[in-house]
């Protein structure tokens, strides 16, 4: 009985179980490497989208009063930008001097506001200037460049007071008076004979059918310069034909539907033969007739 009484009293003894029994020590799951990643991109959204938030902020404080002012910067921006220089590249014989005086630019001109068009039109109301070209190049130039016009023939024009002068045509049949012709070139032009001059409000009107008198006039300095340089006149007076006058022989008849290469290679033999021959000068010589070619001392 007493040790019955003595177990009883030790269960009595010993304190029950509470949830303050149980350890509250839980170790964390560990987090995946991929999770890792998705939290860390997404603070650095977050940040680059704070920073960007911001930045528009401070430029819209920086800039508010300048946007306000932009009309009157802008302004004196544009004032601020003379012209320093004035580039000016041709192809021909215009010298810049000439070029710069019918351009016609103020000292004070200001880039931004001088009128390239009007420009480019005072240029091409020259006779001589086949196309014009003018732009701006930033910060204080301006660009001009002038493609002339090349002569092939010259032509005798009257002016309304009844005085002569030289008019030129070129392989397109844009007649023109030149401004500065170099006389070396203009002195050795054959004359045009055989056509009739036109007045059109910006001068003359172009003359047709020049075609095959330019190409007669390429195909004799390129291979035959020697007998080119002898030409005086070139004449269309009769269809189908171009009629040649030069010195040593009164007339060539070329055959405007013929190969001029051919025709002149012929040409060239018959004169090299008559002076062989002692004829030194020919009256008439006619290619049209192909092998036959009559010659008239």
């Amino acid at each position: 009985m007493a040790a019955q009484k003595t177990k009883t009293a030790t269960r009595r003894k010993r304190k029950a179980n509470t949830w303050k029994d149980i350890d509250q020590s839980v170790k964390p799951k560990a987090m995946s490497s991929a999770s890792e990643r998705r939290v860390w991109l997404g603070r650095a959204k977050f940040a680059a989208v704070a920073l960007f938030v911001g930045a528009i902020a401070a430029g819209g404080i920086y800039l508010a009063p300048k946007l306000e002012a932009g009309p009157e910067l802008l302004t004196k921006a544009g004032e601020s930008m003379p012209i320093v220089l004035i580039d000016v590249q041709t192809d021909g014989s215009l010298d810049h001097s000439f070029i710069l005086e019918r351009l016609g630019i103020e000292e004070d001109a200001n880039l931004l506001s001088i009128d390239l068009d009007l420009l480019k039109e005072k240029l091409e109301a020259i006779g001589q200037v086949k196309e014009a070209v003018v732009s701006r190049r930033f910060p204080d130039a301006l660009e001009v460049s002038v493609s002339e016009r090349n002569p092939i023939v010259r032509l005798i024009g009257v002016r309304p007071n009844g005085e002569k002068l030289d008019l030129f045509a070129d392989e397109e049949g844009v007649v023109f008076e030149a401004e500065q012709l170099d006389p070396n070139i203009a002195g050795k032009l054959p004359y045009l004979a055989g056509v009739g001059l036109s007045k059109a409000a910006d001068g003359y009107a172009p003359i047709g059918d020049i075609d095959a008198v330019a190409k007669l006039l390429s195909d004799a300095q390129a291979i035959a310069q020697h007998l080119y340089a002898r030409w005086r006149v070139i004449s269309l007076e009769h269809e189908g034909r171009i009629i040649v006058k030069a010195v040593g022989t009164r007339e060539i008849h070329f055959d405007r539907n013929m190969d001029f290469r051919d025709q002149l290679g012929r040409l060239d033999y018959i004169i090299d033969y008559a002076r062989s021959v002692g004829h030194p000068s020919l009256k008439r010589v006619d290619l049209t007739l192909e092998d036959q070619v009559p010659v008239t001392l």
